[in-house]
């Protein structure tokens, strides 16, 4: 798409990034800057969850959740409005500012549990929490692009070749096949915060099939984080989901260590 005109009245600004649930523009209409999701849709069942999916996110007033400014399912440009964050990702802040520790970690954990927690009470799943995906705004972090123009077809990152999601950020049971759901958007958040406490992801290897193999086996590096806290995130971060330690959990542990 062209910068200039775009759907809705919006002017496109800028590009956001972009993948293969579709593109994100920075865009403005009447004075106001949105972030401009233009989904890519496949078919009619695509388009009625996505339908479903924006009218519940509207309802949703959380202030770590990116809100639904306007949205269009029925044009001949489908878009979906939410509004601009200005800040940087969680891995731009971790790379200029170092890690979080203390009660800078805690306070994110909570901000995130909290928006996720509102998420979930709307029937969402996110599928896509990652580093890049939490702005970090004046008033605290924000969840961002709900992938919410992911089909179907798109929701596994797998060995065969299809790829959704980010290596280190997505929930080992999906690798096996299993649907997406409240436990592995959990799982992704627990994993979020490991990235800002060790500046980097506890499964950090060369190439994505090794990431995804440590994931799998639960294999952690956690080398330069407390002891206390360790051992705790490795169990919130479980590839088995019967075995992890639950969320609040590991919370309560890091406001314990503040």
């Amino acid at each position: 798409m062209l910068f200039g005109g775009g759907p809705g009245g919006y002017k496109i600004l800028s590009k956001l990034g972009s993948g293969s649930a579709g593109s994100v523009y920075k865009a403005q209409k009447k004075g106001k800057i949105v972030a401009l999701k233009i989904p890519r849709i496949l078919g009619p069942t695509d388009l009625k969850r996505l339908e479903r999916e924006a009218a519940a996110l509207s309802n949703i007033s959380n202030p770590n959740v990116a809100k639904i400014e306007e949205a269009d399912l029925e044009g001949p440009v489908p878009f979906i409005a939410t509004k601009f964050i200005d800040g940087q990702n969680l891995a731009e802040d971790v790379k200029d500012n170092g890690i979080y520790e203390g009660r800078y970690l805690a306070l994110l954990a909570d901000k995130l549990a909290f928006a996720l927690h509102d998420i979930h009470a709307a029937n969402i799943i996110h599928r896509d929490i990652k580093p890049e995906n939490v702005i970090i705004a004046d008033w605290g972090p924000v969840l961002v692009d709900f992938g919410i123009a992911m089909n179907p077809e798109e929701t596994h990152l797998t060995r065969t070749g299809l790829v959704m999601g980010t290596p280190g950020y997505i929930a080992p049971e999906l690798l096996e096949g299993a649907r997406e759901g409240a436990e592995s958007d959990w799982w992704s958040l627990c994993a979020v915060l490991a990235f800002a406490a060790l500046g980097r992801s506890p499964f950090a290897g060369e190439g994505t099939g090794n990431i995804l193999e440590r994931e799998e086996k639960g294999e952690t590096d956690f080398s330069g984080l407390s002891p206390s806290l360790a051992p705790l995130f490795s169990s919130s971060l479980d590839p088995d989901p019967s075995r992890r330690l639950p969320v609040k959990d590991l919370i309560g542990a890091i406001w314990q260590n503040v």
